[in-house]
């Protein structure tokens, strides 16, 4: 039997490890409002951080949610930010629907095994896009987001 998907299990409360930022019910209602707005489900683009080292030498070829966008074209903008392909960083953008699942935010497609992410990485973004905003900011560091840098599209 395999085991339970935890990508859709939203975490409230203090963050695990210092440094991430907490998850609170007012952050989770924001989301629950931009999904129910969007008629139940919310079509998001990730820009995901590839890092080529380790999928070369490393571990294998692992994905991290660095930045959101409402739109495609904005996502890819803001893959750009990011300075483009190197020898150390690829950028990814792939879309991921968002719905409601006993009305908290959840991914509706099939997890793939490269992203190591949780919807509640995508809470905390899609919260980071301002009213009337399509985009998060794009972290470039290494870190945690609050460590920076984070760009942001003009």
């Amino acid at each position: 039997m395999p085991l339970p998907d935890d990508r859709n299990i939203l975490k409230f409360g203090p963050p695990q490890y210092a440094g991430q930022t907490e998850i609170t019910p007012a952050i989770v209602e924001s989301v629950r409002q931009r999904i129910k707005e969007a008629g139940g489900v919310l079509t998001v683009w990730a820009v995901l951080h590839e890092d080529v080292y380790e999928t070369r030498m490393g571990d294998g070829f692992y994905l991290h949610a660095y930045g959101l966008a409402l739109n495609s074209g904005d996502a890819h903008r803001l893959a750009a930010l990011g300075g483009g392909d190197s020898e150390l960083v690829k950028w990814h953008v792939r879309s991921y629907p968002l719905g409601l699942e006993n009305d908290l935010p959840v991914f509706t497609g099939l997890a793939r095994d490269e992203e190591e992410f949780r919807i509640g990485d995508f809470v905390v973004l899609l919260c980071e896009i301002p009213p009337g905003g399509t985009a998060s900011k794009l972290l470039t560091g290494s870190g945690f987001r609050k460590d920076g840098p984070l760009l942001a599209l003009p």
